[in-house]
C-alpha cells in the first residue's frame, strides 16, 4: 500500500477504490471482514455461510465499487450487500410477510426480581443465542443490526432498505418473541 494512502481516512480508501486502486479496497474489506462475519454469523446461525456471503459480499463491492455513491456510511453499504448474500445463501424470500399478529397481545412475565447475576450468566447468554435463532430472519436481522450490532435505528434501517417504522416495528415485534421465549427459560427454574 502506498504511503500517501492514510488508512484512517475511509472516505479517502474508498474514493481510491473506486479508481481502481485494489490495495486502498483491500484495507476497506479487511477492515470490515471481521465484523461483517460476525453479524452474518449471527442472522445465518452457521460460520460457514457467514464466510462464504462475506466473502461474496466483499467481491461484489469491489465489483460495484463504481455505483457506491456515498450517500450512506462505506460499512453500511457493505452490510447490505452482505445480507442480501445472507439471506441467498438461506433462502430467504425478501418478499417474505410477517404475521402482523404475532405476538401482540401476549403476556409476559416480569422479570424484575431476577438478580443481575441470571443476566449475566453464561447459560443465560447461550439461552439468549438460542432464542434469536429461533426468530423469523428478518426480526433477527433486525435485533442483530440495532441490539447486538449498536447501529442506530437510522443506520439499521438504510442498511436493510426500509423506513424507520418499519425497522422499529420488527425490533419490538422480535424483542416481544424474544422476551416470551425467554420466559419459559425463566419458569423452567433455571434461575440462580
Amino acid at each position: 500500500m502506498p504511503s500517501s494512502m492514510p488508512t484512517d481516512d475511509e472516505p479517502a480508501l474508498v474514493a481510491r477504490a473506486q479508481a481502481g486502486d485494489h490495495s486502498a479496497f483491500d484495507v476497506l474489506a479487511e477492515r470490515h471482514r471481521p465484523r461483517l462475519v460476525g453479524l452474518l454469523h449471527r442472522i445465518t446461525q452457521s460460520q460457514e455461510l457467514a464466510q462464504d456471503a462475506t466473502q461474496d459480499a466483499l467481491t461484489r463491492a469491489w465489483l460495484n465499487i463504481g455505483r457506491f455513491e456515498g450517500r450512506a456510511q462505506f460499512s453500511t453499504w457493505l452490510t447490505r450487500i452482505g445480507i442480501n448474500q445472507a439471506y441467498d445463501r438461506i433462502g430467504h424470500d425478501p418478499a417474505e410477510t410477517l404475521d402482523p399478529d404475532d405476538q401482540v397481545g401476549r403476556p409476559i412475565a416480569g422479570w424484575g426480581d431476577q438478580p443481575d447475576a441470571v443476566f449475566e450468566s453464561r447459560e443465560f447468554l447461550t439461552a439468549i443465542e438460542q432464542a434469536l435463532s429461533r426468530l423469523p430472519l428478518q426480526y433477527r436481522t433486525a435485533i442483530v443490526l440495532r441490539d447486538v450490532e449498536g447501529l442506530s435505528t437510522t443506520e439499521a434501517a438504510d442498511t436493510l432498505g426500509i423506513g424507520e417504522p418499519a425497522l422499529k416495528s420488527r425490533l419490538h415485534r422480535g424483542r416481544m418473541a424474544l422476551r416470551a421465549d425467554l420466559d419459559q427459560w425463566f419458569k423452567d427454574g433455571y434461575v440462580v
